[in-house]
């Protein structure tokens, strides 16, 4: 049996995706190209999917140039760059990089009450 590409649920033998996150492409296909993050995820919530599943479906990373959500990031940023005068290329295949960078990125434990200056 066959596994969804998006949430790795079991599906049939035919199918590349399960009905949950087939609605949920067809939810970013039908939003076009400018729509924010906050607008994605609400339409999301309007499929069947579980907030589980949205999450698996976000981060999944199929053809390895980065995953929806490292699309939206690059596309976001492209845009406040570009508002605030700043020549910018970033793409999904960028963010994606500086995620991976950044989860190998030693953490020193920190005291009670220290906030790392790199994280909000």
């Amino acid at each position: 049996m066959a596994r969804c590409l998006y949430c790795e649920e079991k599906i049939g033998w035919f199918k590349k995706t399960c009905s949950d996150c087939q609605a949920m492409l067809q939810m970013v296909k039908d939003l076009g190209t400018q729509f924010s993050f906050r607008q994605l995820l609400d339409k999301l919530m309007q499929t069947p999917a579980s907030n589980e599943k949205i999450q698996k479906f976000l981060e999944k990373d199929i053809q390895g140039q980065g995953s929806i959500r490292d699309l939206i990031t690059a596309r976001m940023t492209n845009q406040l760059a570009h508002t605030m005068g700043q020549p910018t290329d970033t793409s999904a295949e960028t963010v994606r990089r500086i995620r991976e960078e950044e989860k190998k990125r030693p953490q020193r434990p920190l005291k009670p009450g220290e906030v790392d200056p790199f994280r909000r």
